[in-house]
């Protein structure tokens, strides 16, 4: 992580813009731009490189190709990326720049719920085309012009809790440890109601806040409640690493399950591998995977931190948005490109089909669904145990 941090703040400028790079050579006389807002440094920035790196590298493999051909104009991709460090009012600040100085219609990211909310009123007003991932059920409230380009607890977690109960019997009661924001909040409501319908005691539920390193007095507390498991649910990866260790420490020795999301590097570098041995997780891909071992190479490029699993979801992102403007024939008629990217399922991806869903939950098919994956940490390492279809 320290790696990362000071990667970042060399390619820091002005605060929060951290990289507004040209993924290939010029190519092209025109150039479309795109932007990504994510959290590139701080507690979620396995997250926010990941978003960052896949929009990158799927820009990089158009403009090896002579770039994307837009109205019979081929067209070099730039990628624009800010930093919005998990905050909502850096992610105001970085949006506002990519479409009022960059001119940008089309934004990857963010991550956090707290920034997606403040920054949705925005892009909506604008139209410009937003390719997120927040966990918070109002990312598509209400909304024209945001996709969720990668499942939520609210789209797996029935099976993996399920999942859960039939293959750990012993576990019958779990704690849940959530971030205090938008993020946190619902995704524990997600967790507590997914918990308690498949028979499971919930024996505490508990809040941190995101800055927070020291956890032994909610650890205490949850400990009191003696749960089979902890939930870390949508906690930060160096964070998630944290709670594990401290939690050992003061003598836990049950089961670890993180069901919003694994980086198992950063969890195994905070935890040590012997604490996080036997962790369940959601993982977005096999790591064993021919896949996983090419975005990981051409990941390496552009970041030098171990790759989070949520580069899969950004990189076919950016595939299914640079091919929708190629279709539409437009990089300024954002209802043209919104009809293409509805209309382009189902999608050929690097993790397999994968089509539009959400109309029932959420009151509109913005909600990307693809097959999931659970995981375990084996010796230092993810290890997929159970692949679960996409629902």
């Amino acid at each position: 992580m320290l790696k990362v941090l000071r990667l970042a703040r060399r390619l820091a400028v002005g605060g929060v813009i951290v990289a507004g790079a040209l993924s290939g050579p010029a190519l092209a006389a025109e150039t479309l731009k795109i932007g990504v807002v994510g959290g590139l440094t701080g507690p979620g920035a396995a997250w926010g490189l990941a978003i960052d790196a896949g929009a990158k590298i799927a820009a990089a493999e158009i403009n090896a190709k002579g770039g994307l051909s837009i109205g019979g104009k081929p067209h070099t991709v730039e990628v624009v990326s800010y930093d919005d460090q998990y905050k909502a009012a850096s992610a105001v600040t970085a949006v506002n720049r990519l479409i009022d100085q960059d001119e940008v219609k089309f934004i990857l990211g963010p991550i956090g719920s707290a920034s997606l909310l403040a920054i949705k009123p925005i892009t909506e007003r604008n139209k410009v085309i937003l390719l997120s991932n927040t966990y918070t059920a109002k990312a598509l409230e209400n909304t024209g012009y945001v996709f969720r380009v990668l499942p939520t607890t609210q789209e797996y977690n029935a099976s993996f809790i399920d999942w859960l109960k039939t293959n750990r019997p012993a576990i019958r009661s779990v704690a849940l440890l959530s971030p205090n924001d938008e993020t946190g909040w619902n995704s524990q409501k997600v967790q507590t109601e997914a918990y308690g319908k498949a028979g499971f005691t919930i024996a505490a539920a508990e809040l941190f806040e995101r800055q927070q390193t020291d956890f032994r007095a909610v650890l205490t507390r949850i400990l009191a409640s003696k749960p089979d498991a902890i939930e870390l649910d949508t906690t930060p990866p160096p964070t998630a690493g944290l709670v594990v260790r401290q939690a050992r420490e003061l003598g836990f020795s049950g089961q670890f399950t993180k069901f919003g999301g694994v980086n198992v590097a950063e969890i195994v570098k905070g935890a040590g591998a012997e604490n996080a041995e036997g962790m369940l997780g959601y993982f977005a891909a096999d790591p064993d995977s021919k896949e996983w071992a090419w975005l990981q190479t051409e990941y390496a490029k552009h970041h030098p931190n171990e790759m989070s699993d949520f580069t899969f979801f950004f990189y076919d992102a950016a595939k299914l948005l640079l091919a929708a403007i190629g279709r539409a024939g437009t990089a300024t008629d954002t209802d043209a490109v919104r009809a293409q990217i509805e209309q382009g399922a189902p999608f050929d991806t690097l993790l397999g089909k994968a089509f539009w869903g959400g109309k029932a939950a959420y009151g509109i098919d913005h909600q990307l669904v693809t097959p999931s994956f659970l995981g375990e940490i084996q010796k230092g390492k993810g290890k997929v145990i159970a692949r679960l279809a996409a629902q």
